[in-house]
């Protein structure tokens, strides 16, 4: 019964050996189950044995109380004549990343958790959960995210946004269908932007403030755009008028 329970909640393929509860959390020792293991340089699968030692990660924790695995992994002799490998280390990838102190599982909630609130109020959630960590932890995760590539965009938005306010402006350019940001150029120059639209043809309706070399760098790069003032722009050119009546 207590082996199904660690089998549906922890990664495979780890067989956990004993259960430890300490003041800090629950610490639990296991080892890889596999006998072989694939060589990293040329992949063949190794038998023999070098050694071990102890790789400790933080896992997601159970019911706010943090988890650590502790597990025993295998160093191999990589017998195959051709490859330089001589001895290796067993990887574990469904569990964690070479040389990661965190399962991968307690890295991505990290990066969500980060995503979402941002670094020290990420950080201050996942603790109240029992998966500690800095700001510095959490900003790193994200980071280091690769969300998988969204659909090309249709209707976007161009607008200046500040590298240091006063001295240096780029362009955020912003999927209006999805309201996520696509991409951020170096400048507000027209040819910038014109550069940017002709390696996106598939852009059909560009929204955009009252700026000369926005207006330009669309009309250059996609001429058959539709080119729309945002909303923003809309309700200050009407407070504008109004103001003036």
């Amino acid at each position: 019964m207590l082996n199904d329970l660690y089998a549906r909640l922890l990664p495979p393929p780890l067989q956990v050996e004993t259960l430890t509860l300490e003041d800090h959390g629950l610490t639990l020792d296991g080892q890889v189950t596999a006998p072989t293991a694939p060589c990293p340089t040329c992949a063949q699968p190794a038998a023999r044995v070098h050694s071990g030692y102890r790789r400790t990660l933080a896992d997601l924790p159970w019911a706010t109380l943090p988890v650590c695995l502790s597990l025993q992994v295998r160093r191999f002799f990589c017998d195959t004549p051709s490859c330089g490998r001589r001895t290796f280390t067993e990887r574990v990838p469904t569990v964690a990343r070479p040389y990661a102190h965190t399962t991968t599982r307690a890295s991505q909630a990290q990066c969500d958790t980060g995503l979402a609130l941002g670094g020290a109020a990420g950080a201050r959630q996942l603790a109240r959960q029992g998966l500690p960590g800095s700001r510095q932890t959490v900003l790193r995760r994200v980071r280091g995210c690769q969300p998988a590539a969204g659909p090309a965009p249709r209707v976007i938005g161009i607008d200046a946004w500040a590298y240091r306010k006063g001295r240096r402006y780029g362009t955020i350019v912003v999927d209006l269908e999805h309201g996520c940001p696509v991409d951020l150029l170096e400048d507000r120059l027209a040819e910038t932007v014109a550069a940017w639209l002709r390696a996106h043809p598939e852009v059909t309706v560009v929204a955009r403030d009252r700026a000369d070399a926005y207006a330009a760098g669309v009309t250059q790069g996609a001429p058959d755009a539709v080119q729309v003032a945002d909303r923003w722009h809309l309700l200050k050119n009407v407070r504008e008028a109004v103001e003036v009546e």
